[in-house]
């Protein structure tokens, strides 16, 4: 258990070997039997995110990662923003890396988001987050399965694994914890930021199966427990509307941005075209532009023939293949009518 293996936020990413990005644990090898304490170290070293995906301010994982222009360092956004309005009484504002002065007086102008970071954070996640669904499952509903005393489970979820990750059935580990009746570990992850609005392949969700456990006598706790869910629950989805609205504002200010970006382009290209006259002297300007036409962006077929273009997020993922399926009922219908239509012509 965790007070028999004493091992501190910060050791855990000192002089650790990277969590191995492209192989995640098979369900043979994810148990919760007792560790010894150099199995415990063994453990948390295998699991450890990459140190460039670790944010130097917060010690955590990259959330929304961006570039510090000034020293060209990569923060977590909130991280790097409060180190820059603390520091704004000063005349400079000072690396909190390097500690030397940032270019730019640490202007929040220039914070670029890095998306290669923020992908590579997201795929760790959902690796071991695939891996915390494998050793919750291996519980299979028994206290005396857990001879580690919940480590394992609770490390991968300190590291940062993904909670919203389904395994077996589109359960989360979350959804089976309450099924193994696992009041322990659902206080700890309760304690965490996870999604609880989500369903299961059959349509239910976290609430679901706890009011299950209440109506066949359970633990008292389960009500107690419940009673948090739904608060939660209630956050979590104006949460997730304000970050549509968020999202629609965002998408209608890059809508107009790129219009008038797509204005100015076909003006310079038609002073380009047309070139400017000057005391009756017509200047070409530049080398002038390509016919309007037909054509196509050759990397867009390149692409086609990738395998390392990376897969999407696995909610996403998710959505694309119920998309997927949604069109290929559609075409197979249309295709059928207009069989049908061909038949009776």
């Amino acid at each position: 258990s965790n007070t028999k293996h004493p091992v501190t936020s910060t050791k855990r990413h000192e002089a650790m070997m990277p969590y191995d990005l492209n192989n995640s644990m098979s369900a043979a090898n994810c148990n919760n039997a007792y560790l010894t304490k150099e199995q415990a170290q063994e453990f948390l070293s295998r699991i450890s995110p990459p140190k460039d995906l670790i944010c130097p301010i917060t010690l955590a994982i990259f959330r929304d990662p961006v570039i510090a222009l000034g020293d060209g360092q990569t923060y977590e956004r909130h991280a790097i923003l409060t180190w820059i309005q603390s520091q704004r009484n000063g005349a400079s504002i000072r690396s909190p890396v390097t500690n030397s002065y940032m270019e730019g007086n640490g202007n929040v102008m220039s914070l670029v988001a890095n998306k290669t970071a923020a992908d590579m954070s997201r795929h760790y996640c959902e690796r071991i987050g695939g891996d915390l669904c494998l050793y919750v499952q291996a519980i299979s509903g028994s206290s005396s399965n857990l001879g580690d005393g919940g480590f394992r489970i609770r490390n991968l979820v300190e590291m940062g694994a993904d909670l919203g990750v389904k395994g077996a059935n589109g359960n989360t580990a979350f959804m089976t914890l309450i099924q193994n009746t696992q009041t322990d570990l659902v206080k700890f992850f309760l304690s965490h930021d996870l999604p609880l609005t989500i369903v299961n392949d059959e349509g239910l969700g976290c609430i679901d199966f706890i009011q299950r456990e209440i109506r066949q006598g359970g633990s008292s706790q389960w009500s107690e427990i419940l009673k948090e869910i739904e608060e939660k629950a209630i956050i979590e989805l104006q949460k997730k509307q304000r970050q549509e609205e968020t999202r629609d504002a965002n998408n209608t200010r890059q809508r107009e941005r790129q219009r008038v970006l797509t204005n100015e382009a076909r003006n310079i290209a038609a002073m380009n075209r047309n070139g400017t006259v000057i005391d009756g002297t017509l200047i070409q300007n530049g080398l002038g532009s390509l016919e309007e036409g037909c054509g196509f962006f050759p990397s867009l077929l390149a692409l086609q023939f990738q395998g390392s273009v990376p897969p999407p997020s696995a909610s996403f993922a998710e959505l694309e293949q119920r998309e997927k399926k949604r069109l290929d009922r559609i075409l197979k219908c249309a295709g059928g009518l207009v069989f049908i239509i061909w038949l009776l012509g």
